[in-house]
């Protein structure tokens, strides 16, 4: 290369071809070059403004107008480097250490420009003012095929832990009392009237964003979606969709899958402390009451959970009561579903459960309720063999009877609801969906819970006949797999595990307590008639504190929102209500321990739990 060539600024036309648009503002800086390590060509000097970033990633240009502040709306260069490449390592270099002073960095960067060639160059300086000419919020994405010259739009969200960004903490409490057009309800939902961002699927869904792999059954017989969120172990967590739409299916899958990222995220909390729970006294909440291992479990070697030692100091993070009271304490390590390295190692091992999202907080926390009613509603009833009534459909029902039919003639699974509500005065709802054969799939269940009793019941069987879609395919992937889980319930670890174990032929036994003749029967008609009807979302969270109070217990919830959702105007809380079960997967880490309901007579509906059996000699829930 010669001196003339090393002296020649990287893409010094880009920068002046962006100066002569008399439209477009001065971006505050450029960076040009490999997504993983730009360098910067222009600067101002601010630190403040609109940046735009030319970065060159497996065959395309990608083009992005930034917040350098990183306060505003939309995501960064690192961000996009994070999303892009799903590589720790080449996406945690901050902002400050670029340089335009680099001469091999600078060399570099101005080779890959010139490789674009006259036309492709031209075509990204016109997107670049585009892009900065345009109102448009940060992180406002165009990427440029380098083989077709085709142009893909998007938008780029901020990510959690972004190094780009100033360090903040999380506020884990939450100050209840949203504004009035948040707790409208949409007609016969209990979701927010306001509607969600039309651009919500597409903002969350592609290699720039979220999740991958948007996936739909056209095998199953009702509509399901699905996306997925790559984990560090090459892993894509489900997030799944199941309503009377494909479209809906799909934005309720993305939903899903942003509830599960934030069981990945962690955020440093304000309002720490570390105490011991004796010192903390009635305001810690104690980790046991959340369901605990058995000491047999604890004292197994390997175990990847200990307890909480009552002279051990921990960090406590607020969390707020439902109703009147002052904040309480929860250990934060119990705060998330997910095992962080170099953390305290959890008291329990720990699911999803009590996660949900909204347009407010009472809107989030009133499903994160609902999930663990209705999961605490399935647990005590398989495992102490509860009589459940079963619903009877009327003429009102026929869009439920016609979900159930619909069930039966594409996969042979004949669905029976039974009204599993409990002490915890909410609406649930169990699907049970059999077939008799001697081989293949032949019983699955799942619940659900809201408190329009005709809801619960669509939901129990959208679940229902997801898992029967699933299970017809998969069945015969793994025979020696499946016996493995009939000889030995150890053997269980994950959560389809369950539902395969109890597909078998030889599990349908287990199911014989809720298909007993001599039962009782329900009108469904009934239950809808004394459901309860409020007219804003705020009444039917504080109906529902007012049950779950009911049985002597409280209800807390947490703030979890990252910045991905804020991003979109939604918020992320999860709850917890002492003393209900919490769903597990895998035999070997059940939590049975501290949960006095599972042993009390205090249900509306009979045990037939035998007087020589417990909860923990029941087989393995089928629950998935």
């Amino acid at each position: 290369m010669s001196a003339q060539q090393q002296a020649t600024p990287p893409a010094a036309d880009l920068i002046s071809a962006l100066s002569a648009d008399a439209g477009a503002p001065e971006p505050a800086e450029v960076l040009l070059g490999p997504l993983t390590d730009p360098t910067r060509v222009h600067a101002d000097g601010s630190g403040s403004g609109r940046g735009l970033a030319v970065l060159f990633w497996c065959g395309s240009v990608h083009v992005l107008v930034y917040d350098l502040a990183h306060e505003r709306d939309g995501g960064c260069p690192r961000c996009l480097a994070w999303f892009l490449s799903r590589n720790v390592d080449s996406a945690e270099l901050s902002s400050e250490e670029l340089s335009g002073n680099d001469s091999v960095g600078a060399a570099r960067s101005h080779a890959l420009w010139q490789q674009l060639g006259p036309a492709l160059r031209a075509t990204v300086t016109r997107l670049a003012a585009l892009l900065l000419r345009a109102p448009s919020a940060g992180g406002t994405l165009a990427t440029v095929d380098r083989a077709g010259g085709t142009v893909r739009h998007g938008q780029v969200p901020p990510r959690t832990g972004c190094p780009a960004r100033r360090p903040a903490t999380a506020t884990t409490t939450i100050a209840f009392g949203s504004a009035p057009e948040l707790l409208e309800k949409s007609d016969g939902a209990l979701r927010a009237r306001r509607p969600l961002p039309s651009t919500l699927t597409t903002d969350y869904l592609g290699p720039h964003s979220l999740f991958r792999e948007p996936l739909v059954d056209l095998d199953g017989p009702l509509p399901q979606a699905q996306v997925g969120l790559p984990l560090g172990n090459g892993m894509l967590e489900p997030g799944v969709g199941r309503t009377r739409s494909f479209a809906k299916s799909r934005t309720t899958a993305v939903l899903e899958g942003l509830e599960r990222h934030t069981g990945f995220c962690h955020q440093p909390a304000d309002g720490i402390v570390q105490a011991t729970l004796a010192e903390l006294g009635t305001q810690g909440i104690d980790p046991r009451t959340l369901g605990y291992h058995s000491a047999d479990q604890y004292a197994r070697d390997g175990f990847l959970w200990s307890p909480l030692d009552a002279a051990e100091t921990v960090e406590w993070v607020p969390v707020t009561p439902l109703g009147d009271g002052p904040a309480r304490y929860l250990p934060e390590v119990a705060l998330s579903w997910v095992r962080r390295t170099g953390a305290r190692k959890p008291f329990f091992y720990d699911t999803s459960n009590g996660f949900a999202l909204g347009q407010s907080h009472e809107e989030a926390t009133l499903h994160g309720l609902f999930e663990i009613v209705e999961r605490d509603a399935f647990l005590l009833t398989w495992y102490r063999k509860l009589l459940l009534p079963e619903l009877v459909l009327g003429p009102a029902d026929s869009d439920i009877r016609e979900l159930m039919d619909r069930v039966e003639v594409v996969t042979g699974f004949r669905v029976r609801l039974f009204w599993a509500t409990l002490d915890i005065d909410i609406p649930v709802v169990l699907a049970l969906a059999q077939r008799d054969a001697d081989s293949g799939p032949c019983t699955l269940v799942s619940t659900a819970a809201s408190l329009y009793p005709r809801a619960a019941a669509e939901s129990a069987i959208f679940e229902v006949s997801a898992r029967v879609a699933s299970l017809r395919h998969a069945f015969d992937n793994d025979p020696a797999h499946r016996q493995r889980l009939a000889e030995d319930f150890d053997s269980l670890v994950e959560m389809d595990d369950h539902s395969l174990l109890g597909a078998l032929p030889t599990s349908r036994e287990w199911f014989a307590f809720l298909t007993t003749p001599d039962r009782p029967a329900f009108p469904l008609a009934a239950a809808v008639a004394a459901a309860p009807e409020f007219d804003s979302l705020d009444k039917d969270l504080d109906y529902v504190r007012a049950q779950i109070e009911a049985t002597g217990t409280h209800a807390y919830a947490a703030d979890v929102t990252t910045p991905e959702l804020r991003w979109r105007g939604l918020v992320c809380t999860r709850s917890f209500v002492p003393g209900c079960v919490p769903m597990t997967f895998g035999q070997a880490t059940r939590r049975l321990e501290g949960l006095p309901r599972l042993h009390g007579e205090s249900l509306p509906h009979a045990s037939q739990l035998p007087d020589d059996m417990t909860p923990a000699d029941v087989p393995p829930h089928p629950f998935a």
